[in-house]
C-alpha cells in the first residue's frame, strides 16, 4: 500500500468504519512493519520488544473492570475495546517508528565508522590501538609523530606508511604532534571529516551525541574538509564541492555531520605561539589601543579589529602580562567604555571611541 492509502485506512480504522477485509488488511500492513524496520538489535531482542507491546494491549484489554463494563454497557464497552486496540496500534506504531529512528541513526553512525578510512597499505599491515583506561595514551608513529589519545578512543594505523602520504584512523579524541615532512602529507579520518597537515600540533575531538566533530589547532597550519569519498559512495546529491578550511594556531572549526556545516571560531582559552611570541613588555603606561592590540595579535595569531576609528584613539594603563587573553581584553575594553565580542576567527572590539 502507498502512504496515502495507509493513511486513509488507517483514519477510517479511527473512526470505526472500516470493513472486515480492511481492518485484516491494517493487520497485515501493521505485522509487514517488523521486515522492514532497520535496527541493529538481535533476535531475541525484537522478540522481547514484540511480547511486551502485545501483552500491555491484551492487558488493558482484559482488565475486569472492562468485561463487567461490556456486560453492563455492550455497546459502549464495545467502542471501548476498539479504542484500546486502535490506540494499542498507534502506540505501538509510534514506539517502533521512535525505534527505528534511533536505531537507523546508530547504524548511520556504525557505517561511517566502517567506512570513512582508505588506507593504501599492504595486507596485515595495519595496527590499532584502544584506550580504555582511565588516564592519556602516548603512541608513537613510524614517523616519530606523537599521539596523545584520551580515554575511550582509539586509532588506527599502518605499521609503515605508505611513499606519498601518511594516514590515520580516529574515533574520539586526540592530540597530535606530527613531525614535518612536506613530502608525506598527514592525515587524520575522523568519521566524515578529513584533517590534513605536514607538520603540526591540533586536537581533533568527536561528540558522540551531537554528532559533530572538532579540530583545533595549537601550532602550524591544517586543511580539514569533508570526507568526499564517502559522500560518494553514499551516493548523496552534492550541489558544490566543499573546499574545506584552513586553520592556523587557535582557530578552530567545528563539523556537523548530518548538515556538512563547517563552522570556524577560536578555541575557548588562546595560548601563545611559541614562534610568534615577541618577548615584548605587556605593562603598559597610556599606551595606543591600537598598538597593543597588534602586539596580541601577533603573539597568539588571532586577527583583532575596531568596529569603530575612533577606538584607535584610545590608551590603556595597566599590567597584563600574566592573564589569558580574554581577561587581557576584558581589563582594555572596560577601561575605555568599550566590549569585545567574537566574529568567527576574529576578534572585534566596539565602543563609541575617544576623541
Amino acid at each position: 500500500m502507498s502512504d496515502r492509502e495507509i493513511q486513509e485506512l488507517l483514519l477510517r480504522y479511527r473512526q470505526g468504519n472500516c470493513t472486515a477485509d480492511e481492518i485484516m488488511r491494517i493487520h497485515l500492513w501493521y505485522e509487514s512493519l517488523n521486515k522492514d524496520f532497520p535496527v541493529s538489535m538481535d533476535t531475541n531482542e525484537i522478540s522481547f520488544l514484540e511480547d511486551k507491546i502485545l501483552k500491555n494491549i491484551s492487558r488493558d484489554m482484559d482488565q475486569p473492570e472492562l468485561r463487567i463494563y461490556e456486560e453492563e454497557h455492550e455497546q459502549k464497552a464495545v467502542w471501548w475495546k476498539s479504542s484500546l486496540l486502535r490506540y494499542g496500534i498507534a502506540a505501538a506504531m509510534a514506539l517502533l517508528l521512535g525505534f527505528s529512528f534511533l536505531f537507523k541513526k546508530s547504524q548511520e553512525r556504525v557505517a561511517m565508522k566502517s567506512e570513512s578510512l582508505v588506507l593504501h597499505s599492504r595486507k596485515g599491515n595495519l595496527k590499532s590501538s584502544v584506550n580504555s583506561s582511565t588516564s592519556i595514551q602516548r603512541i608513537r608513529l613510524e614517523d616519530n609523530s606523537l599521539v596523545t589519545l584520551s580515554p575511550g578512543s582509539s586509532i588506527s594505523y599502518p605499521n609503515v606508511f605508505s611513499l606519498d602520504k601518511r594516514e590515520v584512523q580516529l574515533e574520539g579524541d586526540a592530540f597530535f604532534e606530527i613531525s614535518k615532512n612536506p613530502t608525506k602529507p598527514f592525515f587524520v579520518y575522523s568519521g566524515k571529516l578529513v584533517t590534513k597537515v605536514l607538520g603540526t600540533s591540533f586536537w581533533v575531538k568527536t561528540n558522540e551525541e551531537t554528532f559533530t566533530t572538532e579540530v583545533e589547532v595549537l601550532t602550524g597550519k591544517v586543511s580539514v574538509f569533508e570526507n568526499h569519498f564517502l559522500r560518494n559512495n553514499r551516493k548523496e546529491k552534492i550541489k558544490k564541492s566543499s573546499q574545506g578550511v584552513i586553520l592556523t594556531p587557535n582557530q578552530r572549526v567545528s563539523y556537523d555531520e548530518e548538515s556538512g556545516h563547517l563552522l570556524t571560531g577560536i578555541v575557548e582559552d588562546p595560548v601563545l605561539i611559541p614562534e610568534n611570541i615577541t618577548g615584548a613588555n605587556l605593562v603598559f603606561n597610556n599606551q595606543a589601543l591600537v598598538d597593543i592590540t597588534a602586539t596580541l595579535q601577533k603573539e597568539y595569531g588571532i586577527e583583532i579589529v575596531f568596529a569603530n576609528e575612533l577606538l584607535e584613539k584610545c590608551t590603556f594603563t595597566g599590567d597584563i602580562s600574566e592573564i589569558p587573553l580574554y581577561d587581557k581584553l576584558d581589563l582594555i575594553c572596560k577601561a575605555n567604555t568599550a566590549r569585545y565580542e567574537i566574529k568567527g576567527t576574529r576578534i572585534l572590539i566596539t565602543g563609541s571611541g575617544c576623541d
